[in-house]
């Protein structure tokens, strides 16, 4: 799913009924921003032009079916269960002791335990590098003079095979990395505040809807304007949520990101109580999810 992190001076229409935002997302019609062409093997620039997220048309559908064959290999129900265990050992590793889940947990498991079953040469190593790219994926984003060597790193660190491949690789560890650790951020955050204790399961479909994580994507009309779908205007809509996009672009990762997330979230609410510090937030346009969010262990 194309995002961006909000509406900028650049990008002043809005769109934000989401009978709208469903028929301009099942459209072929309106198309993703250009990344551009040709750019040098492993630097920032030719991931955003290798990836599906980022391509139209006929490139599109190549490098998703790429993406999806990857996901197809994935049991999201593994997934779930390292993320749960990765967790245990972390907070186990606290011994007691204050920690931020948003930093050991929200934005270190997921991307860890998804790297594990893509088979990455070193999860840890790549967990590390995902920082600075996920920040600097989309067009138009500053690089932050960190990305394209961040970049050729990980693509070292995959399996080798054609450039697309090596990019579907990555491009699903980077909508891993903030997306995710924003849905378990915000479903922790709700659920620690709650009066009553609830499934982790229902937590994250909640979050999903009323607290999401990913806010806005963007297109190009047919005229050639660029415009922002407001992905939060669902979250009454009977049709359903818009977390996870829609129509011709909708996720292929969804389940896996649920089922990461909900890994993670279990053990934190079973095993951990909130501090009371301040839940810290990027101010808007970031993507939203907490910058900060103490915990510790009962």
């Amino acid at each position: 799913m194309d995002t961006i992190t909000g509406p900028s001076p650049a990008l002043p229409r809005v769109v934000a009924d989401p009978a709208q935002v469903r028929a301009i997302l099942a459209d072929p019609g309106y198309r993703v921003p250009d990344p551009g062409r040709g750019a040098p093997a492993g630097t920032m620039a030719w991931l955003r032009q290798n990836v599906a997220r980022l391509s139209d048309g006929a490139d599109h559908a190549r490098r998703r079916e790429l993406a999806e064959d990857l996901l197809r290999r994935l049991d999201p129900a593994v997934l779930r269960t390292g993320a749960r265990d990765a967790v245990n050992a972390v907070i186990d590793a606290t011994g007691g002791r204050p920690f931020d889940a948003m930093a050991l947990v929200a934005r270190r498991v997921p991307v860890r335990v998804l790297a594990v079953a893509l088979d990455v040469a070193d999860p840890e190593l790549a967990t590390g590098h995902l920082a600075a790219v996920a920040a600097a994926f989309l067009p138009g984003m500053a690089d932050r003079g960190t990305a394209d060597s961040s970049v050729a790193r990980l693509a070292e660190l995959m399996p080798a095979g054609p450039d697309e491949l090596v990019a579907a690789r990555i491009g699903l560890l980077v909508q891993a990395y903030d997306a995710t650790a924003g849905l378990i951020g915000n479903a922790v955050a709700t659920g620690m505040r709650a009066a009553q204790p609830r499934p982790a399961a229902d937590l994250v479909a909640q979050t999903l809807r009323s607290d999401p994580p990913v806010r806005f994507t963007r297109r190009v009309t047919p005229s050639g304007e660029t415009i922002v779908l407001d992905l939060t205007a669902a979250r009454d809509d009977p049709a359903g949520h818009l977390a996870f996009g829609s129509g011709l672009r909708a996720c292929p990762g969804a389940a896996h990101a649920r089922a990461l997330a909900e890994g993670a979230v279990e053990p934190l609410l079973d095993r951990c109580r909130w501090t009371g510090a301040e839940i810290s937030y990027p101010e808007p346009p970031a993507l939203h999810g907490p910058v900060r969010l103490e915990v510790a262990e009962r």
